[in-house]
């Protein structure tokens, strides 16, 4: 294109789809994404528009949508799903945690036997487990942010590239952390050589098998996790009914689930409803990719430190009064592994109410309002308490069913035990509503008042868990945790709030 009008006009089409695909732009980042996720590469647009990169043309799009100078579209609203289906959908996406953490509890209490580890392995596999969500949460948050954006836009080919590419960068992460672990773990001999490996081993299966389900996720196709997760099942019972110890079958599931996972993900690239699959597109600008990716990195991140952060101080506490490297006190471990399971359970509502914030946010904003619009603000802050009261309103009836239920089941247990849960289930209350207000917030274009929060509610979290659980006893690790999940709790309210007295001047839905 070398004609002046022409040039002109193309532009103006350009402006009109970014316009069409996102009327509320973020940021010229964000502009410059969605030109990148069109196929354009920095040759096209020098040679087509003038523009040195995509970055450049972002800034330009960026500022002319703000101006208003889009040509007139007419835009249809997809059909919302009905509340019951979202409903659904947000109970499925729970279960996919919560069911493997269900049944692995049921099977360890009436038959211990079939999850006894040979020798010291308990203790290297636990952390494995813990260390490995909290190195891969923020790549699958990233993962499966980034990979729904592109998805959604009906570039399959791009999101491919895109979550291959945090795939390969979660991957080199992993690889140091491992690295680092083992050289962390002989140097302070925490653990003899063997059981070393075997963390590593465990630690790194692991890591590329919850990144996998992070690319699972990206279409929100909730059964494709159970799959693998049943498939693993059934591949523990054979090795345990074959006469092999609990290790070996359970480093055998550990393969089966991450196999049965990947052969799954070259479907999720493929979009049926499109006639013809789009050609391959050269992977996006890095610097936008992280830019816009590095919130919900850290989100994931610190979302699975908080979950873990009391283990981690009463483990700390028992390893100064024992020596032990590792370990739980068995009757601290059954209450918060409870507290933990009615959590999971309970994820269905935050999800549900996340889903809704949305939905409504976006409906009040189609209508016209003024900056510094009252009513809207006063809207705004009604949808904001409705979902609140959606996640307590799930989250109670599931903690004191699993508590009645418990306490019938397991009637010998120490008092102990059931403090423990009451604790732990008052700051997984406060986590679940902290996490609604962090994940309205993502909404609210106020992605780093969210990580803000989730710091601070964590550093609290692991500093009280910590001087109180040696102060005076491993239990006490569960007052961190609610102090911590208080300190969420209130510091994201207060964000979600602030921002929403300021919606009418600066609030835009961006659900990416």
């Amino acid at each position: 294109m070398t004609d002046g009008g022409t040039r002109a006009r193309a532009l103006g089409e350009l402006i009109t789809a970014v316009d069409s695909a996102r009327p509320q732009l973020i940021d010229r980042w964000e502009a410059t994404a969605l030109i990148e996720s069109f196929g354009y590469t920095d040759a096209r647009i020098r040679r087509e528009f003038g523009f040195p990169d995509t970055a450049a043309l972002g800034a330009h799009v960026f500022e002319s949508l703000a101006d208003g100078s889009a040509l007139p579209i007419d835009t249809i609203d997809a059909p919302e799903p009905a509340p019951l289906v979202t409903l659904a959908s947000s109970v499925g996406a729970s279960l996919v945690y919560a069911l493997p953490w269900l049944i692995t509890f049921v099977v360890e209490r009436l038959r211990p036997e079939a999850m006894r580890l040979p020798g010291n392995a308990g203790p290297p596999l636990s952390l494995a487990l813990m260390l490995s969500l909290i190195v891969s949460g923020g790549f699958i948050q990233a993962i499966c942010r980034r990979g729904q954006f592109y998805v959604g836009f009906k570039q399959p080919g791009l999101a491919a590239l895109v979550t291959g590419y945090l795939l390969r960068f979660g991957a080199v992460a992993a690889i140091g952390a491992a690295a680092l672990g083992m050289f962390v773990g002989w140097y302070f001999n925490l653990f003899a050589w063997p059981y070393l490996v075997l963390w590593a081993d465990e630690f790194l299966v692991l890591c590329a098998l919850w990144m996998t389900c992070g690319v699972l996720a990206i279409r929100q196709e909730h059964w494709r996790v159970p799959l693998a997760f049943a498939v693993g099942g059934l591949a523990f019972l054979a090795v345990r009914l074959s006469g092999r110890d609990a290790l070996v079958a359970q480093m055998v599931a550990a393969g089966a689930v991450l196999a049965t996972a990947a052969i799954q993900v070259p479907r999720v690239f493929v979009d049926d409803s499109l006639d013809e699959q789009p050609g391959m597109v050269p992977l996006p600008r890095m610097t936008v990719l992280l830019y816009r990716t590095l919130p919900f990195f850290w989100y994931g991140t610190l979302y699975f430190c908080f979950l873990f952060a009391d283990r981690f101080a009463a483990s700390a506490s028992v390893s100064a009064l024992t020596g032990a490297p590792f370990g739980l006190r068995p009757q601290y471990k059954l209450g918060i592994d409870l507290a933990l399971l009615t959590f999971l359970f309970a994820a269905a509502a935050v999800e549900y109410g996340n889903i809704r914030f949305t939905s409504l946010l976006t409906r009040s904003m189609r209508d016209p309002f003024e900056p510094g619009d009252r009513t809207f603000r006063q809207r705004v802050s009604r949808i904001h308490l409705h979902v609140l009261g959606i996640v307590v309103g799930g989250f109670v009836p599931i903690a004191v069913a699993l508590a009645a239920v418990s306490r019938w089941l397991l009637p010998a247990q120490p008092m102990s035990v059931w403090t423990t849960l009451a604790i732990g289930d008052a700051g997984y209350l406060l986590l679940a509503l902290g996490l609604a207000n962090a994940l309205a917030l993502f909404s609210l274009n106020r992605p780093w008042s969210a990580v803000r929060a989730l710091t601070a509610g964590l550093v609290v979290n692991l500093a009280a868990g910590y001087v109180l659980s040696h102060m005076f006893s491993p239990y006490f690790a569960a007052v961190g945790l609610l102090a911590g999940a208080f300190v969420l709790a209130l510091q994201s309210s207060v964000a979600v709030r602030h921002t929403i007295r300021s919606a009418g001047d600066h609030a835009v839905c961006s659900v990416i």
